[in-house]
């Protein structure tokens, strides 16, 4: 991924001229796929809110990034405001059947999930935020290498349906970066969504139209539950640390729950700046392990007793009983599968308010279907296992003094959750540049089993002090992709103290204007 710096360009006439940061700051954003990341920065500096940036990026991706966005991907978004309130949010459009009988789908809460947080928070219109990607799947867009890889590692279930395989495999073969890809039925389905209303795809002759579509895919709807498909807004509670609410998105209710147990164990159930690097690569896959016992066991928002409770017996030089492997585990030996079909993203706007967002289809491209005359592919109504998609997205704030202090956000299968919480400890706890922990070589615990995947620029000094803790050591190309944005004394402010770290594993962009 690159990083850009863009010319300061004020924000002449807003409400948000009121908010004490530098001018020409318009804020901060990455996106794992780059013309998605371009349209959201246009919307930041064009005036428009965190929550207008991430509702334009979900729309774009249906475009840009259908590996592993698009109008059926489903999951959730924190929203940190630091002026009304202040106020911290969760939206949940997690993946749910849209029928009892199979084979079925996930149900397409998405576009809801956006509506509403564009009404909630927006301060651009709901529909020129649409029509963006609906001129990219209209007009085309050359692609992307970010989706030239899915395509070539994770396209191959796409041959077996005609209406996929002839957008994305055209003459037999993956598009490949630069080709042009058009998507006329997604630019018509996108059309009526912007000019009949989000609600158009869950009742009426678009819903009915719908449900006889995924028919003739092979899938059943029901139209009650399609109908009745809706998002949730509830209050964050988080995790208290620091003097700072910590609070996670992931793609299901288990995701998240895993990933806010795991920061409870890591911030208050142990010390982790006690140990070398090796010490903390043990810790995060004991926190890993723990936490995924913990929530597997039904523990949900660990306290501080309940985490010290967790981490009872944790033994800094020797490796502890292994957990159930069904959140953690990762197939060994299999390169591509699972790097895609999950992405996460944040925005910051210069008010302060950030949004980050785990979305995802399930596996890469979904169901590998289109539907008819719609053009998108569905997620599949649960998560597969082993290399399943994952992404992940974290933001830290101060309800206190109403201040955003870290974003952050991680995509890439199974490994997407260790990659976010290593890399954001290793930053607040130990005061290491957040551009140097994100490129650093990172670690994943497969779960079930001794082993601890590397990435193979790993040092040897830690391999040898792993292997001795009781691991065995195995290579992985790529464990997860982060990219993150901090400010130290909180934002909004007048001085900034802000740095932004872009995943050198990614395939995106990230923008974040310092201003002036």
């Amino acid at each position: 991924m690159a990083v850009a710096a863009v010319t300061a360009i004020g924000v002449a006439g807003c409400a948000q001229d009121t908010i004490d940061v530098p001018e020409g700051f318009f804020g901060a954003m990455a996106v794992e796929e780059p013309r998605a990341a371009l349209l959201a920065r246009d919307v930041l500096v064009n005036g428009g809110s965190a929550a207008d940036a991430a509702v334009v990026t979900y729309f774009a991706l249906a475009a840009t990034l259908p590996s592993s966005g698009g109008l059926g991907a489903t999951g959730s978004c924190l929203v940190f405001d630091p002026v009304q309130g202040p106020r911290y949010e969760r939206l949940t459009f997690y993946p749910e059947p849209a029928s009892a009988r199979s084979p079925t789908v996930s149900l397409p809460t998405g576009p809801r999930a956006m509506f509403a947080l564009n009404a909630r928070y927006g301060r651009t219109k709901f529909e020129e935020l649409v029509i963006s990607a609906e001129r990219l799947a209209r007009f085309g867009e050359p692609v992307s290498r970010a989706l030239a890889v899915d395509l070539a590692e994770s396209g191959g279930p796409l041959r077996a349906d005609p209406a996929s395989a002839r957008v994305f495999l055209p003459a037999g073969r993956p598009l490949a970066q630069q080709d042009v890809l058009v998507q006329l039925d997604l630019s018509a389905t996108l059309a009526r969504l912007r000019g009949e209303g989000v609600g158009a795809l869950h009742a009426g002759p678009m819903a009915r139209e719908f449900v006889e579509a995924a028919a003739r895919a092979g899938v059943v709807v029901d139209p009650v539950r399609l109908r009745d498909a809706l998002p949730i807004w509830s209050t964050v509670d988080g995790l208290e640390h620091d003097n700072h609410l910590w609070a996670v998105a992931g793609l299901d209710p288990l995701d998240t729950a895993l990933s806010e147990a795991a920061l409870a164990l890591a911030l208050e159930g142990a010390d982790w700046g006690d140990g070398d690097a090796a010490t903390r690569r043990h810790l995060l896959a004991e926190v890993m392990s723990r936490s995924s016992v913990a929530v597997l066991g039904g523990a949900r928002d660990l306290g501080v007793d309940a985490a010290r409770d967790a981490m009872a017996g944790y033994d800094r030089e020797r490796r502890g009983l292994p957990a159930p492997p069904a959140r953690l585990a990762v197939t060994l030996g299999e390169r591509g599968a699972g790097t895609s079909g999950a992405t996460g993203f944040y925005m910051v706007d210069r008010s302060g308010m950030a949004v980050g967002c785990a979305i995802g289809l399930g596996a890469p491209f979904g169901i590998g279907r289109t539907l008819p005359g719609f053009g998108f592919l569905l997620g599949t109504p649960e998560p597969m296992r082993g290399d399943g998609a994952g992404a992940a997205a974290l933001i830290v704030g101060n309800t206190k003094a109403s201040q955003l202090h870290l974003a952050m956000a991680s995509s890439g299968g199974r490994p997407a959750l260790s990659a976010l919480i290593g890399s954001a400890l290793d930053h607040w706890q130990l005061r290491e540049h957040i551009d140097q922990v994100i490129a650093a070589p990172r670690t994943h615990y497969a779960g079930g089993s001794d082993t601890l995947l590397a990435e193979p620029t790993l040092p040897a000094d830690q391999r040898a002090s792993l292997g001795s803790i009781g691991y065995r050591v195995e290579d992985r190309a790529e464990l997860g992709r982060v990219n993150g944005f901090r400010c130290v004394e909180g934002i909004p402010r007048r001085e900034l103290m802000c740095e932004a770290g872009v995943d050198p594993r990614s395939r995106g962009l990230g923008f974040f204007e310092r201003g002036r």
